[in-house]
Order: C-alpha cells, then sequence, then structure tokens
C-alpha cells in the first residue's frame, strides 16, 4: 500500500498477475490489514491527514495494534469520567450490553427454528431462563457468569444446526481447530476493528469497559460493546453461507491444530461481513445499517457515561 499523488493505491498478487486498486482517502473511514503487508509511511501519513485509522489484525483475526490521527488523542475529559463512573450506573450499563448479548442470541436461534425446521426450543428456553436471572444480579462478576452460561447454550444448539463434516464441538477462540471456528474467529477481528475505530470517534477509552473493567492489556470496552453485534453481523453470515453450502473444507487447511483459511476464500468471507456491515436492520423507530448502529452505540455509550443516561443497548429483532 503506497500513496501516488492525493490517492491510496493498493498491489496485489493474483496467481501470477499482478492487481492494483485506487482509492480516495476522504472516502474512507478505517483500513484494516490482515496478515502479511507493505504500508509506505506517505500512504500512513495520507490517512492521517484524512482522519482515517489503521487497524492491524494477524491472518487469524487478532487484533494487533492501531494507528489513529494526533487529533484523536485529546479526549482526557471523557476519560476521566469513564474513571470515575458509579458502581450502581456501571453495573446497569454492564447488566443491560448482557441482556443484549442473550437476547441476539437468542433471537438467531429463533430465526434458525423458524427458517430451517429445526427444533432449538430447550436452548431457547435456557437462554431466557438465564436473561430473568439476569436482571436480579448485584455484581459484574455474576453477569460475567451468566454470559458465559447463555454462550454456552448458544454453541450447544449451532452443534445441531451445524454439519457434522465441520466437526464444530464448541467454541475455541485461539487456536481455531475447525473452520466454523477459525470463521467466528476472522469474523470477530474485523467486528473488533470496526467497534474499536466507534469508540475512538466517540473520544471514549477502549479500555476502561464496564463489564470486562477486569481484562488485563486488554480493550474491555470493545470487549463490552462487541456482545451487542456478534450474532447479528458475524454469526448470522457464517451461518448463512454454510446453510447456502457456501463454505466447503477444501477451503481450509490444518496445521499442527491450527485451522487456516485459504487466502481466496478469506477475501470472500471478509467481503461478505462487509456487505452485512452496510445492510439495514430495524434499530429504534426506523432503519439504519449495522455499521451506523455500531457508531451509534458507542455515541450512547459516551452519553451514559458523561451524562449519565440509561444506556440502551442494540437489540436484534427479528423481520
Amino acid at each position: 500500500m503506497k500513496k501516488h499523488n492525493n490517492s491510496l493505491v493498493v498491489e496485489w498478487k493474483e496467481g501470477e498477475n499482478s492487481e492494483k486498486a485506487s482509492f480516495t482517502p476522504s472516502k474512507l473511514e478505517d483500513v484494516i490489514l490482515s496478515g502479511e503487508h507493505s504500508i509506505s509511511t506517505g500512504a500512513i501519513r495520507l490517512l492521517f491527514e484524512n482522519n482515517v485509522s489503521l487497524s492491524c489484525m494477524d491472518s487469524f483475526g487478532n487484533p494487533i495494534g492501531y494507528l489513529f490521527p494526533h487529533a484523536y488523542c485529546q479526549y482526557m475529559n471523557i476519560w476521566e469520567k469513564q474513571l470515575s463512573i458509579d458502581s450502581i450506573h456501571k453495573l446497569d450499563i454492564a447488566k443491560n450490553i448482557c441482556l443484549a448479548g442473550a437476547t441476539n442470541k437468542k433471537s438467531i436461534l429463533q430465526t434458525i427454528q423458524n427458517s430451517r425446521d429445526i427444533e432449538l426450543g430447550e436452548f431457547v428456553a435456557s437462554i431466557e431462563n438465564i436473561i430473568d436471572k439476569m436482571y436480579d444480579v448485584s455484581h459484574t462478576d455474576s453477569l460475567m457468569g451468566y454470559e458465559g452460561s447463555a454462550a454456552n447454550a448458544y454453541f450447544e444448539a449451532l452443534k445441531l444446526i451445524i454439519p457434522a463434516r465441520f466437526e464444530f464441538e464448541r467454541r475455541i477462540k485461539h487456536p481455531s481447530p475447525d473452520p466454523v471456528n477459525v470463521l467466528l474467529s476472522y469474523g470477530y477481528g474485523i467486528l473488533y476493528s470496526k467497534i474499536r475505530a466507534a469508540i475512538n470517534k466517540a473520544k471514549l477509552n477502549p479500555y476502561r469497559g464496564v463489564l470486562h473493567s477486569n481484562y488485563r492489556n486488554q480493550e474491555g470496552l470493545v470487549y463490552d460493546l462487541i456482545e451487542e453485534f456478534r450474532q447479528p453481523v458475524v454469526d448470522r453470515v457464517v451461518l448463512t453461507m454454510i446453510g447456502r453450502n457456501q463454505v466447503h473444507l477444501d477451503y481450509f487447511s490444518n496445521e499442527d491444530g491450527f485451522c487456516r483459511i485459504d487466502n481466496r476464500f478469506k477475501k470472500i468471507f471478509a467481503n461478505m461481513i462487509f456487505s452485512r456491515l452496510e445492510s439495514e436492520t430495524i434499530y429504534r423507530d426506523g432503519k439504519k445499517t449495522f455499521q451506523d448502529i455500531i457508531d451509534l452505540q458507542a455515541i450512547e455509550y459516551q452519553k451514559a457515561i458523561v451524562e449519565g443516561y440509561e444506556y440502551e443497548p442494540f437489540m436484534y429483532r427479528r423481520r
């Protein structure tokens, strides 16, 4: 990636052929690099001059680091508010995030049950029971426990949905041992970068979360807000592609327990995630793209912290 005049130029290889594409930086919000690439200082400077952030992930989708324009670092007043948040208000925000995450898991399962004629009522009922218990918690540790229980019920249901040939047994993050886990991890990595960019635009400190506040050396707030979007954005894409027979085992290789995605399919899958982010869904009293909703939820969170408002999370509603 390099600068040419006032354009950003990307060059890559497709087999024996060299390919090239140009982009107008003023039309970009952020750039995500995955795997091994080279980028010139002129390209980085051009991105910063146009207030474009740069996110880096490894080939598995794990976030490595971020570069942001200097103007984005002048947020100390809001960061101080995040540090001094009242414990009761902090718990209320964390509770609403957990409720949204569990509700969105339930919504995805109900959608699949209705569209594919698969009986998932046991798992839906289990998540509903967990949601009821979340309302009464008095500490974030209890919330984290219920969040884990809801995730376990959800992924147990996915075992019935995903064909046996993919060898999906449970959610294993890193290293991902099977195609479904590696697709989820890679998709979450893209989503993570989008959440991180939205948090930065809202002038929030990504390390000061309310739910994942004990995550050492990790961006707790990103892990908080991503809970509202994992299922409706990434999981929905993975399950839809599998249901349409668009995912084949020869797109993957396994080395020492590490499942890897073929580079060509990785591009296809990433484009599906980006398309999902640009698709519209029901939000409040109208419709917005998932990307816009992510940005709006970061602003909603900032208002909850700075002005003391109740945080209203994103609840995915089935059409």
